[in-house]
């Protein structure tokens, strides 16, 4: 898998989130389209293909396991995480919270959900919450989580190579083995592990 891979799969969704406007130029939002059924619709219309795409066998639960099961917090009721995305050492890294594409991507109830999925996922590197039209990310940096960048991450902007880009570096499963390795090629990679020396 590669960026191009990726960058195919978001031309290949566009059109399914075309079909679904929140905010139609003009015109009803158009409720009927097939990726605003439910969540399991969005995820298998345009989430799924995505994470295939990043390099995420969905199948193989050595490195993802859909409808993860975390523990019972306070006055929540135990849950399921949508996806837990794991290392090539079945560590879980990477949490996704789905949310059909009619709910906002920075939903506070979904940002809550995230947060207490994190408490029972510890060594978890990335959460994402994803509407499967827009993908908010975020990155451990030590006891700080960061945003993966100010400019939403949005699948219908003509920026797709951009996108692609974007999601490859946050949570291609290619990358993410290497930071975890250390066989990180950046810039930032070979100026951390000079320090380290």
């Amino acid at each position: 898998m590669s960026v191009k891979d990726v960058e195919q799969a978001i031309k290949q969704v566009q059109p399914h989130i075309a079909a679904y406007q929140l905010k139609p130029p003009r015109g009803r939002v158009n409720y009927g389209a097939p990726a605003n059924n439910h969540e399991h619709s969005t995820r298998y219309i345009i989430i799924d293909p995505i994470l295939r795409a990043l390099g995420w066998d969905l199948s193989d639960p050595e490195q993802c396991v859909a409808e993860y099961p975390v523990e019972k917090r306070r006055h929540y009721p135990a849950k399921r995480v949508d996806y837990v995305l794991k290392d090539r050492n079945g560590t879980p890294v990477i949490v996704v919270e789905a949310k059909k594409i009619s709910v906002d991507h920075e939903d506070e109830d979904a940002i809550a959900q995230v947060e207490r999925y994190l408490e029972d996922i510890p060594d978890a590197m990335v959460a994402v919450i994803t509407n499967g039209h827009y993908w908010t990310i975020v990155i451990r940096d030590g006891e700080k989580w960061n945003a993966e960048s100010g400019k939403p991450l949005g699948l219908h902007y003509h920026k797709t190579g951009e996108n692609a880009k974007r999601l490859w570096d946050s949570i291609g499963r290619e990358p993410l083995n290497d930071r975890i390795s250390g066989d990180d090629n950046s810039f930032g990679g070979a100026v951390r592990s000079r320090r380290k020396r």
